[in-house]
């Protein structure tokens, strides 16, 4: 509603009335007892500015209250001074009091505009994100159904083809099929994942997500550690993370060459679980640090481009941990390395207990995950 609508509000009525109780007995005071002077006077004006900034009136009953109040004070101050138990200059703190409340009427009525307006713009963008949430979710699920179609007729093809510009025409429909659906499968995921109602949330071992993620990448030759192994237990869905941590390998991966390290750890500090992943790879620019997590971002296009990212992996990897009330930052040196570091709030019903029961070593043992070392990067 309008801030400047004419009608009456009409919740919290009961302060109206209880205010309008307590001027008459202070209009009574001013009449029967004239030893009070202009006490009650100024009770009812500072009670008026009290009810006014907690409730915030319309136009027409703030006009209507402060006339009925100038006039109603005046009239028996007027009477007082008639009766010598006033001087007559009292009746000039009628308009200077009603200036004061009109003064701040127009601050607060301007404060209440201006909060109006925020709520609506919020509101509305609300509304524009829950659309575009539904368009890409509606989308998605309309697309994959054709495009596994069309990559199914291009496999059979690319087996029954036997002329070699057809088959080498039909790889790059497949490929490119094949790279729009892992895009449709990715925006997707980064749809439901926005949504926290789809989350299954129990308590996980963090650190039995890290080693299950270095076992799925353990073939691809680079030289993985396993860092810091601490139990952390945290209400997660266990799925969710398991992508996040892959986007996290796979990024470093990307950025790596076979001699380069990868070393992954998790840790507690400060009453979270801190899972970090650190390359020895190419680095990120300065100026892309700020916008990595943006959808479709690239710090370097045309290599995500071969490697066939869309440059939704970081923005996945944000919305899940942030769907986790957890955090999520880099730090990088170009031609150095980067590190990655998830922060995620530890479960407070669950107590520590012996690392070594997980199958992790301390920090001066070397344990083998397939091909994960445990120990500091060399």
């Amino acid at each position: 509603m309008r801030p400047d609508a004419l009608g009456w509000p009409h919740h919290e009525q009961w302060l109206d009335v209880a205010w309008v109780v307590f001027s008459l007995a202070n209009l009574a005071a001013m009449l029967l007892i004239p030893t009070w002077e202009t006490v009650p006077f100024h009770f009812i004006w500072v009670s008026l500015t009290l009810l006014y900034g907690f409730r915030v009136w319309r136009t027409r009953p703030t006009l209507t209250v402060l006339a009925a109040v100038m006039g109603m004070t005046g009239l028996f101050i007027a009477i007082d001074y008639a009766r010598g138990a006033q001087p007559l200059d009292e009746i000039t703190e009628v308009p200077l009091m009603a200036a004061m409340f009109v003064a701040m009427v127009w601050h607060a009525r301007r404060r209440l505009a201006a909060m109006e307006e925020t709520e609506r713009v919020s509101m509305e963008n609300l509304r524009l994100l829950e659309r575009e949430r539904r368009f890409v979710q509606d989308a998605s699920h309309e697309l994959r159904t054709p495009i596994t179609v069309a990559l199914g007729n291009a496999e059979l093809i690319q087996r029954r083809a036997t002329d070699p510009t057809i088959i080498e025409d039909v790889d790059v429909i497949a490929d490119e099929l094949a790279r729009l659906r892992r895009l449709v499968d990715g925006l997707l995921l980064l749809v439901t994942t926005e949504d926290p109602q789809q989350l299954h949330l129990v308590p996980v071992d963090v650190g039995e997500i890290v080693a299950d993620a270095l076992r799925r990448w353990a073939a691809t030759p680079r030289r993985w550690v396993l860092g810091a192994a601490q139990e952390t237990i945290v209400l997660a869905d266990r799925d969710r993370l398991a992508v996040a941590f892959d986007a996290l390998i796979e990024n470093a991966v990307q950025h790596t060459q076979e001699q380069d390290t990868i070393e992954v750890g998790v840790r507690r500090r400060d009453g979270t679980a801190v899972v970090s992943f650190r390359d020895t790879g190419t680095g990120i620019p300065p100026e892309d640090l700020d916008r990595i997590f943006d959808r479709f971002a690239r710090a370097d296009p045309g290599r995500s481009r071969d490697t066939g990212g869309f440059g939704l992996g970081l923005s996945i990897v944000r919305a899940i941990v942030e769907a986790h009330l957890g955090r999520v930052h880099v730090t990088s040196r170009v031609d150095v390395g980067t590190t990655f570091e998830i922060e995620l709030p530890l479960d407070a019903h669950a107590g520590p207990t012996d690392v070594s029961d997980q199958g992790f070593a301390g920090t001066s043992g070397r344990v083998t995950v397939e091909g994960a070392v445990h120990g500091p990067v060399g």
